[in-house]
């Protein structure tokens, strides 16, 4: 089991997020700033080299996919996890894929709604960026409610202005 060492929180252009680190010094949960949080206990400590990284990626200057997550702890099953990295590794800054594209992917064709079950579960949003899987449809859901399909439109829009080109 790995306990949460470190915690912050830390105001962003769409609201206060809640940072946990773990032991291994990954981030083990985010909590969005759509939902209640309850802060872990003892002092908060910021990690002031991610906490730049953050306000980095809510500026528009680059990603977070490269900072080690700890999903250890997290109720996740093997499939799960597993749409989780593959999202990581294979949609880029600025993208999008339906959740039909990243079950095919991740090896699972037919399999869009276990997908979209993972992203909902999703322990660490922005360092897996599960706002970039979108329904076929449309826009799809995050986080739960209108609050939250407003702040993916708002995350989608943030990383299209700062994509680079070229």
């Amino acid at each position: 089991m790995t306990a949460t060492v470190r915690w912050w929180r830390q105001d962003t252009p769409v609201g206060e997020i809640l940072v946990e680190q773990s032991g291994t010094g990954a981030i083990a949960r985010v909590t969005m700033p759509i939902h209640e949080f309850a802060e872990p206990g003892g002092p908060a400590r910021p990690d002031r080299v991610l906490a730049r990284r953050f306000d980095d990626y809510f500026r528009g200057r680059g990603d977070l996919v490269d900072i080690p997550v700890d999903l250890v702890d997290a109720a996740l099953s093997d499939l799960q996890r597993h749409f989780l990295l593959t999202l990581r590794a294979e949609v880029p800054y600025g993208e999008t894929v339906t959740y039909g594209e990243l079950a095919e992917l991740a090896g699972r064709p037919g399999a869009a709604r276990a997908a979209g079950t993972a992203m909902a579960k999703n322990p660490v949003p922005f360092l897996i960026p599960c706002h970039r899987v979108v329904a076929a449809n449309g826009i799809g859901g995050y986080g739960g409610g209108p609050d939250g399909v407003a702040l993916k439109r708002t995350l989608l829009a943030r990383e299209r202005r700062a994509r680079p080109t070229g």
